[in-house]
């Protein structure tokens, strides 16, 4: 049996401690800092603003019901967007306000020229115009707040508002009623596109502070 002496020459075993830098990390600490998860949420926005547009102006088949159709489909976008975005106040309305017009100018510029899109270059094509005016309206209030580089917001989302469009179309949305925003296949991925921008482009939820 061992004695005394050789316990106490026996190292003592210390518990081993498990590190919390995953846990702690800058990565995780900024996630959970970010606007990444609530502006995936607010794809939410897209089904509701469609549905809601649809009802109250009817299919977007000619440019007084289109720009009608975009102004509420589009304000209803942009709430959900600026609320992910922790906007409030002036700019929480500035937000709206740009998306609704800028999607009610691309609905009403595209039905001018091309009518109701029936096919999914059409809706390609509306996607693009959509989202490139949507972005360019929106990347103003962005550099507004002193967030660099936010011209990359106008490509990114004129990239996935044309996505958006397309796979409404290839799961086999029907365009005929004249939705003015695609569904929420589409909607889920514009959203997790836009996302991955956002993550590199408003580091916090309090980097868009500047300009409430």
């Amino acid at each position: 049996m061992r004695n005394q002496a050789d316990w106490a020459r026996t190292p003592e075993v210390q518990p081993r401690i498990v590190s919390t830098a995953w846990i702690e990390g800058p990565r995780l600490k900024r996630l959970r800092n970010a606007v990444v998860l609530a502006w995936i949420i607010a794809v939410v926005g897209f089904p509701i603003g469609g549905l809601l547009a649809q009802t109250i102006a009817g299919p977007a088949a000619t440019v007084p019901a289109a720009i009608l159709s975009g102004l509420i489909a589009g304000a209803v976008i942009g709430l959900a967007q600026g609320i992910a975005l922790w906007l409030r106040g002036p700019t929480l309305v500035l937000w709206v306000v740009a998306t609704a017009v800028a999607l009610a100018v691309a609905l009403a510029a595209v039905t001018a020229v091309t009518g109701q899109p029936e096919t999914s270059a059409e809706a390609i094509v509306l996607g693009a115009v959509s989202g490139l005016l949507i972005g360019a309206a929106q990347a103003g209030l962005l550099m507004r707040a002193g967030i660099a580089n936010a011209w990359v917001w106008i490509v990114v989302t004129g990239v996935a508002w044309a996505l958006g469009w397309l796979i409404t179309a290839s799961v086999g949305v029907a365009l005929a009623p004249g939705w003015p925003v695609y569904g929420a296949s589409g909607a889920l991925v514009s959203q997790l596109i836009t996302a991955a921008a956002l993550w590199r482009l408003v580091p916090s939820r309090g980097a868009l502070s500047a300009a409430a």
